[in-house]
């Protein structure tokens, strides 16, 4: 069966299976209001924290403003990615529940192909997601070519969420329960930008920290944030591999 006929089958299920579940809903939802609080909050506590003299005051000598790659890089490239990345991973528990999985085995299609489009689909998505956030929050904004780049890299991140989940959790429920696991990883990043180099580069064992280290480095101007880029597109690519093969070994148990 070629991917397009599988998209016109499988993504009507998939738009109906998130459409029914409120959190789901929220949880695309949440992007809108992150990118709308960002572009909105972010120079009004700039400015204000200025006038009160906290950013910058006599602790901290910086403005607001020198966070705002940290802040907006986070929470779109991050962020954005692992709310896609959960709606993903909780449509493949859905099909754990419902026994789709198990039902497959003896359809036409294989098993391969079926998990291609589940590594795909998120990833198309996040990829628009980032981009709408990044432009709808309109703050640090890298030109348009490397922010394409860096979207596609960040992108990457939503599969491996959602296969994330589809390993580890048998059902909705344990579902809920790993699902705080994305965002303390993602404090990772967070923690990534006050190390200094070289010693920042340790942080690289999460793979979306490069992505997030790839954006810093081209809003500062610096030729090498492609090569932070390819680094962690490489090592998402990996872990997604690793991961299909994983999700291969559990629908088989399934």
């Amino acid at each position: 069966m070629q991917m397009t006929e599988l998209v016109r089958k499988v993504g009507p299920v998939d738009v109906k299976l998130i459409r029914r579940d409120s959190f789901l809903l929220f949880m695309l939802a949440f992007a809108v209001i992150i990118a709308v609080v960002l572009r909105s909050l972010l120079p009004w506590l700039n400015d204000m924290l200025a006038q009160n003299e906290v950013l910058p005051g006599e602790r901290f000598p910086v403005y607001l403003e020198s966070f705002y790659p940290l802040i907006v890089g986070y929470m779109t490239f991050f962020t954005g990615s692992l709310l896609v990345g959960t709606i993903f991973g909780f449509v493949l528990l859905d099909e754990k529940d419902d026994n789709t999985l198990t039902a497959m085995m003896v359809t036409p299609i294989p098993l391969s192909q079926y998990a291609l489009y589940r590594v795909g689909v998120p990833a198309l998505l996040a990829f628009f997601i980032i981009m709408g956030m990044m432009l709808a929050v309109s703050q640090v904004v890298p030109p348009i070519w490397q922010l394409l780049l860096l979207a596609a890299g960040g992108a990457l991140t939503a599969p491996i969420i959602s296969l994330f989940f589809a390993i580890v959790a048998e059902n909705k429920v344990q579902g809920f329960a790993y699902s705080k696991f994305g965002g303390i990883a993602g404090w990772t990043i967070l923690i990534g930008w006050f190390v200094r180099e070289p010693w920042q580069w340790l942080i690289g064992f999460f793979p979306p920290f490069w992505i997030n280290k790839a954006y810093w480095l081209a809003l500062e101007g610096r030729s090498i944030w492609w090569a932070a880029l390819a680094i962690g597109v490489l090592l998402q690519l990996l872990l997604i591999r690793w991961m299909l093969n994983r999700f291969s070994q559990v629908a088989y148990r399934t």
